[in-house]
């Protein structure tokens, strides 16, 4: 096929995120793409149910034809036939597969829709291996902003594992062109806040989780900048759960960290892994944190003009990411480590000018 872009869906760390976002970069290029070997190195290779609602979405979105669109498919063929289009969506998940990382690769052609999209995702909004569904409105969003992306999030039920059931509704508006950013430098520390949150569960486990973040963040010397960190016991839920996200404000930017609750882990450990995290890429001087540079390398390559990101850590999504953004949107990339952060910088192809 003339013009097929092809992607090998085993690159790298060849999760699903391979796979999200060739089709959301296909979608907004209207290119034509086929993914092979697509999870290939999974346990359970193929796609799942949650893959196969990211790829339904963002296909609609540009009225794309799309082959071998079924659970456990190795290989899909996409077409898109249009511009992406604005509307009202439903999607079911149908499982605890991450509304975080359907949005992750939807946001970008759900902002591209002529008249905007208002959109309600049933699924997990605090899983494993997704960010929670609070660091996407209170870290992601604002770092997302800074490009010019016009969107909110709001979270109207929780959902865990197993059953899912959590409910999101995004309003995103068209804001293309992008404009590139530069966050070389975290600046001035001014403020620490968070939630802590426990759904069906009793209160004292939020309580604790928030306690023993403040404590581990006094001993790491950034007490005097916590100012507030919320006890969510009155969301409604599906299922039981609990987790912490905390995000730091800086004259410069913004960063998070976070961690879930599980069964048989103590509150307290919860709330100092997500502790942990934030004082770590805070010691870093890092102006990112390494779950918002995974989220932020598509963006930097759709931008008109350079971005420069610095971060404490460059991981396989984030790698893969700058591999597939070069591969099919051309954008020019370059990685180095200095002073001991890892600096990204990107020239972006201008999307939308």
């Amino acid at each position: 096929m003339k013009g097929l872009v092809e992607v090998d869906g085993s690159f790298g760390e060849g999760g699903g995120q391979l796979l999200r976002y060739s089709v959301a970069l296909a979608a907004l290029l209207g290119k034509r793409l086929r993914v092979f070997n697509i999870r290939a190195k999974r346990s359970n290779p193929g796609l799942r149910p949650q893959h196969l609602n990211a790829v339904k979405l963002i296909a609609d979105l540009v009225d794309a034809e799309v082959r071998g669109l079924s659970v456990g498919s190795m290989e899909v063929l996409v077409e898109p036939r249009g511009r992406p289009r604005g509307g009202v969506i439903e999607v079911d998940i149908g499982t605890a597969g991450s509304i975080s990382l359907l949005l992750q690769a939807a946001l970008p052609v759900l902002v591209a829709a002529e008249g905007g999209v208002r959109l309600r995702i049933r699924g997990g909004t605090n899983v494993k291996w997704s960010p929670p569904i609070q660091y996407v409105q209170h870290v992601l969003l604002p770092l997302l902003r800074r490009f010019g992306v016009k969107a909110e999030v709001r979270l109207l039920r929780m959902g865990f594992y197993p059953r899912g059931g959590g409910l999101v509704e995004v309003v995103a508006s068209p804001s293309y062109p992008l404009r590139p950013i530069r966050l070389e430098e975290l600046g001035e520390l001014r403020e620490i806040a968070g939630v802590s949150y426990a759904a069906n569960l009793p209160r004292h486990v939020a309580e604790r989780q928030a306690r023993a973040a403040v404590e581990h963040l006094r001993r790491e010397g950034f007490g005097r900048y916590v100012s507030e960190i919320r006890v969510d016991v009155d969301t409604p839920a599906v299922g039981r759960g609990s987790g912490v996200v905390l995000w730091a404000l800086s004259e410069e930017s913004i960063v998070g960290g976070d961690a879930l609750g599980e069964r048989g882990k103590r509150a307290e450990v919860v709330g100092r892994e997500a502790a942990e995290k934030l004082a770590a890429t805070l010691r870093a001087g890092a102006p990112i944190d390494p779950h918002a540079l995974d989220n932020l390398i598509i963006y930097m390559a759709l931008a008109r003009g350079r971005s420069v990101l610095r971060a404490a850590e460059l991981t396989g999504h984030a790698e893969t990411a700058i591999w597939l953004c070069r591969h099919i949107t051309g954008a020019r990339f370059e990685v180095k480590r200095e002073d001991g952060l890892v600096r990204v910088e990107a020239e972006g192809i201008g999307y939308g000018s």
